[in-house]
């Protein structure tokens, strides 16, 4: 056939074009047919559909023109040489060679549109899903995708409380998340993961479309069980009623715990993790309330003050990486671990690096993967209760196993995250000694007018003195017995035989 009369797509770069549109499209098609059939992709499925295939088909319809260029002009230059006759366009819908290829133009066109229209509604929601933002990256969220799973959050997408509704925030994210991916793909990503998160939505956009702090939802039970590591692992329960709501829409009909959310409260911190105060400003009708830090340095260089919400206190609500001590607890409360082995809470907190020497996360998956590690517990007791570990073989094999099980949830050694990298700021600091919680501001500022202490803390008009720890407990707590109702607002101290008997053994928490 003269080179004239050949069909400008004849060349190698439209024809690898053609085949690549061909493949994409079918396995588009193919896969759309099994999503509508309600079958779930896997992850790494669902990102070669919703991600790999589309740019395939865009590559080859990219190259489908992009070779017919070139050969326009490769022929251009050939009849300038007197090789041939220069292409022209030409479309005659009295010949049935033109007729015939226009429809087949606008057919394919109309299939790959809808196609691509539905892949592309598929893809978004499938970067929607929890499994996208948790696996697709696994190693690098890992530290916040596993306790996710096992949260309260648990059913409630990602972008539910990352993104929330609108077009704008969705656009800022996603530009966002691109330099993440870069980040991935060059393994330029910060170990650990830094938090709090930057230019987060406001939560009154997000968490409080759920959460109605202006309901009052009156008092909630909790019952709280953990072992002390003594010989005899003694029980310790404690009941708290929470006053759930109350937070109200404005600040004279605020209460408890939320008035912080309902009020105009602005902070500056020293660090970006927002852990230590330096100033609060309260909004009032009758002017505003400032209190600041002592502790802080005049002239130190401050982050920009922020509106106090949610997540300043709930800033590890669906990403807490619990302590060992509490899966423990867990265990003992549900009979995975024999409370009867002497000494069984404090030497597990040994193996598992929670005994006050503060390891390093290397030195921690160290000890873990090194041979016999936990079967030390096992020696413990033959070198020490030899009757015991005769006649309680079994319940201190199955503490081992146990106990093995742990640091998974606690230590992501690939991210160099631990229980310990992240503060919890909802309530009273943790036994570690990291979490300040409420007194990152409470008994820690001063009020600029009169240096009035902001109340709150240990002492007297302290909210851990209200912890039934027993007649040793003020001393334990460093406070006096509790003499005002301060911690009425939120949650009440109930004694505990007035209702366990009524609860079963598995009520706590």
């Amino acid at each position: 056939m003269p080179e004239n009369t050949r069909h400008l797509a004849s060349n190698p770069i439209s024809m690898l074009g053609g085949f690549l549109v061909l493949i994409a499209l079918q396995g588009l098609v193919f896969f759309l047919g099994i999503q509508a059939l309600q079958v779930e992709l896997s992850p790494y499925v669902g990102l070669v559909v919703f991600m790999g295939l589309p740019a395939v088909l865009a590559l080859g319809l990219l190259l489908v023109p992009a070779g017919m260029l070139w050969e326009a002009r490769r022929r251009v230059k050939a009849a300038r040489r007197g090789l041939g006759v220069s292409p022209a366009l030409q479309i005659d819908f009295g010949n049935l060679r033109h007729l015939v290829g226009l429809m087949l133009f606008a057919t394919l066109t109309v299939l790959i549109l809808g196609v691509s229209g539905a892949t592309g509604l598929g893809a978004v929601e499938f970067m929607e899903t929890p499994t996208f933002c948790g696996t697709t990256c696994h190693t690098v969220m890992e530290p916040q995708y596993e306790p996710y799973k096992r949260s309260a959050h648990a059913e409630v997408d990602c972008t539910a409380c990352h993104i929330g509704p609108g077009a704008s925030w969705y656009v800022q994210s996603k530009l966002s998340g691109a330099k993440q991916l870069f980040a991935v793909l060059l393994d330029t990503y910060p170990r650990p993961i830094p938090a709090p998160i930057e230019h987060l939505r406001p939560a009154r956009d997000t968490c409080e479309g759920c959460h109605w702090r202006e309901k009052v939802y009156g008092m909630f039970l909790r019952v709280y069980r953990t072992y002390l590591p003594d010989e005899s692992n003694t029980q310790h329960v404690r009941a708290l009623l929470f006053r759930v709501g109350t937070g109200g829409s404005k600040l004279e009909e605020a209460g408890g715990v939320h008035w912080h959310t309902a009020a105009r409260v602005w902070y500056r911190t020293v660090d970006k993790e927002r852990q230590e105060v330096a100033t609060v400003r309260v909004e009032k009708d009758s002017g505003a309330e400032l209190w600041t830090n002592p502790n802080v340095e005049p002239g130190t260089a401050l982050q920009p003050e922020r509106l106090m919400d949610c997540i300043d206190c709930h800033n590890r609500a669906a990403h807490k990486i619990p302590a060992p001590d509490q899966l423990v607890d867990e265990a003992l409360t549900a009979g995975l671990l024999d409370a009867e082995l002497p000494y069984l809470k404090r030497e597990a907190l040994r193996l598992l690096g929670q005994d006050g020497s503060q390891p390093t996360t290397a030195e921690l998956v160290s000890r873990w993967n090194s041979d016999g590690w936990f079967e030390q517990l096992a020696v413990f007791y033959e070198e020490n209760y030899p009757e015991i570990a005769e006649s309680h073989a079994h319940s201190i094999r199955r503490a081992i196993w146990q106990l093995k099980s742990i640091p998974e949830r606690v230590a992501y050694p690939e991210m160099l995250t631990t229980w310990l990298t992240y503060q919890d700021n909802r309530g009273h600091p943790g036994l570690e000694g990291v979490n300040m919680g409420c007194f990152r501001c409470h008994t820690t500022l001063e009020k600029v007018d009169d240096g009035e202490l902001l109340p709150g803390g240990v002492g007297g008009s302290g909210c851990l003195a209200c912890h039934d720890l027993g007649d040793t407990g003020p001393e334990q707590l460093g406070g006096d017995a509790i003499s005002t109702p301060e911690c009425a607002y939120c949650h009440v101290s109930i004694p505990v035989d007035t209702f366990e008997r009524h609860l079963p053994d598995a009520y706590s928490d």
